[in-house]
């Protein structure tokens, strides 16, 4: 396969921002932004654990990640990278999800 062949086959990053991924508004932009996550690719590096967990720190320096230790954060963010309604996340991701919210809020660590 030749060089130009196979950048042509390279997947393309995805430069939107976060507020035109599906299910994520200006709210959830923001408070990426504030952590360094600025596109949508990023968000898809990241994954939703990656992505919710750096907004958590960033809401902890500012004292706000009590509140936003919520379970239906990740449902939103799983269902931009996958393009799906966020109440078509898959029940067994939306129980692990819930797990892990439940988790960080027994841990004491956002108050």
């Amino acid at each position: 396969m030749s060089k130009r062949s196979s950048k042509q086959t390279a997947k393309a990053k995805d430069t939107r921002r976060i507020s035109q991924m599906r299910n994520l508004g200006p709210a959830v932009e923001r408070d990426l932004n504030a952590v360094g996550i600025v596109t949508a690719q990023q968000v898809i590096d990241l994954g939703p654990e990656g992505a919710f967990l750096k907004m958590l720190e960033g809401k902890a320096q500012k004292g706000t990640a009590a509140k936003a230790v919520h379970a239906a954060w990740l449902y939103a963010l799983y269902a931009a990278i996958h393009d799906l309604d966020w109440r078509d996340v898959p029940e067994k991701v939306k129980t692990e999800f819930k797990q892990l919210t439940a988790e960080i809020r027994e841990s004491g660590y956002y108050r």
